[in-house]
């Protein structure tokens, strides 16, 4: 009986593993100091240049605005970088706790192959899809372990493209 949580828990987690690496993601990787120091910078620069005319000071204008084009090229290199390692780390986490989980599900499935998930009484008639419900444990009025895998990762799947 307990794999029918175990597995049911497993192809859920399967199925939003994507999300969970984006929860994840902010706690394994954080910005370099480098890159908020100048969004800091360029956030001020725009301040300043916002309170600027450009009719009356076009001088000062004008040098606060490559100022400003000076700074956002600093910081399209550091950028560049951060945003290809959390690339690499949104993908890793995601694919690598899928990877775990498929790995765990296979090795259930392997193991358990014979062991049926659920049980029904004699008054449950299964009797056109009895031969799939239950392959390859042969008991009678049975869910095998493969058959509840296959219809867990469906039915998660499912509810993922549905959650947004």
């Amino acid at each position: 009986m307990y794999l029918l949580f175990v597995i049911s828990a497993m192809c859920f987690l399967m199925a939003f593993s994507s999300k969970i690496a984006k929860l994840i993601l902010p706690f394994v990787l954080r910005e370099p100091t480098q890159l908020v120091r100048l969004r800091a910078q360029i956030e001020q620069a725009r301040r300043e240049l916002a309170k600027i005319s450009m009719r009356e000071n076009y001088l000062e204008y004008v040098h606060k605005e490559r100022a400003l084009v000076q700074l956002e090229k600093e910081m399209a290199a550091p950028m560049d970088s951060y945003n290809s390692r959390k690339l690499i780390f949104d993908y890793g986490i995601g694919y690598g706790l899928y990877a775990v989980l498929a790995l765990g599900l296979i090795v259930i499935s392997v193991f358990y192959r014979y062991q049926p998930v659920v049980v029904f009484g004699s008054n449950f008639n299964f009797e056109p899809f009895g031969k799939v419900l239950n392959f390859p444990t042969g008991v009678p009025n049975a869910v095998s372990t493969v058959f509840w895998i296959v219809v867990n990762n469906f039915v998660a799947r499912t509810v993922v493209g549905y959650v947004k």
